[in-house]
């Protein structure tokens, strides 16, 4: 337990570090200002940050919330959208079951077919890895959001992050699935073709299919609406996004994506008198979220109507 708590912790840190990185992407892609060979400075003043200014939160909270060199109110999203990220990453890790006995029992058994049970490393490694993957979506997505939000546009950095996301979960899969399928084909003595031998257990064309299965629709939209019922950077946003997740995990995205944005939306709309314009990169990413962390059980939960 103890163990768990500091994995979670050195997570946590890990996500707040980032954080401040999302900050400067946030602020300096929208004005095309270079986010690698700048060094990291006041927006008001234009001041050099001294490194002991950029620790995540916790500058913030020493400085009281505004610059040390010309004294303006710095934005309250610097130390959110650190702590967000920080949270989101360790939620990553929490919805995987990650824990101590993830690192203590690496070797585990996986089934390689109805018969067949084998122990092997490949699929724990495979699995954090792809929680690590998950929690760079998850920072790739508040970019998104908060950029978005402020300019209804979704930066194409962005989505290449994404979409390199998605073929390296692809590769991998397809390489864990082979490495499985050999081992069967071993254990009854058969020579698999080469066809086989990419296929495996068909998870990795599974990515293939979610990459397509929503943003194919979305794009005839786009182009018979001209751009009017919905952006093309969310169409982009939701096939990278499906090649990461899948076909049934991006059609539970899409599906939530749209329910919070309704729902959200037309309570603004209400409240805040919010035109009918609406940035849909925040609530795609929303269900974007939802479907990685939750979204095998609603699957499960749906396919129990028709056992």
């Amino acid at each position: 337990m103890l163990l768990t708590i500091f994995l979670y912790s050195v997570v946590f840190i890990y996500g707040i570090i980032i954080g401040s990185f999302l900050n400067v992407c946030i602020l300096r892609i929208p004005i095309k200002q270079t986010i690698v060979s700048r060094r990291s400075h006041c927006m008001t003043c234009n001041h050099p940050l001294a490194w002991y200014d950029l620790f995540p939160l916790f500058s913030y909270l020493f400085l009281r919330g505004k610059c040390r060199y010309c004294g303006t109110k710095i934005s309250k999203q610097y130390p959110i959208v650190e702590f967000t990220n920080g949270a989101m990453a360790v939620l990553c890790f929490a919805f995987a079951g990650f824990g101590s006995d993830t690192l203590r029992y690496i070797n585990t058994f996986v089934k390689i077919s109805e018969e067949y049970e084998v122990l092997d490393w490949a699929a724990s490694v495979y699995d954090i890895g792809v929680i690590i993957l998950s929690c760079v979506l998850c920072s790739a997505l508040i970019v998104i959001s908060v950029i978005d939000w402020r300019t209804f546009e979704i930066p194409v950095g962005a989505n290449i992050v994404i979409l390199i996301l998605g073929l390296i979960r692809f590769i991998t899969l397809g390489l864990v699935d082979s490495r499985y399928y050999k081992m069967y084909c071993d254990l009854i003595g058969k020579e698999p073709s080469l066809w086989e031998a990419i296929y495996a257990r068909g998870r990795a064309m599974e990515l293939i299919i979610g990459f397509f299965v929503m943003s194919v629709p979305l794009a005839i939209i786009y182009y018979a609406s001209k751009g009017k019922a919905i952006g093309g950077g969310d169409v982009k946003l939701m096939a990278v996004a499906g090649l990461f997740l899948g076909w049934k995990l991006i059609i539970v995205a899409l599906i939530a994506g749209c329910l919070y944005g309704s729902v959200i939306h037309i309570i603004r709309m209400k409240v805040s008198g919010e035109g009918k314009q609406l940035a849909m990169g925040p609530y795609l990413s929303a269900g974007i979220v939802t479907a990685l962390w939750v979204g095998k059980d609603i699957v499960t939960w749906y396919s129990g109507f028709f056992n």
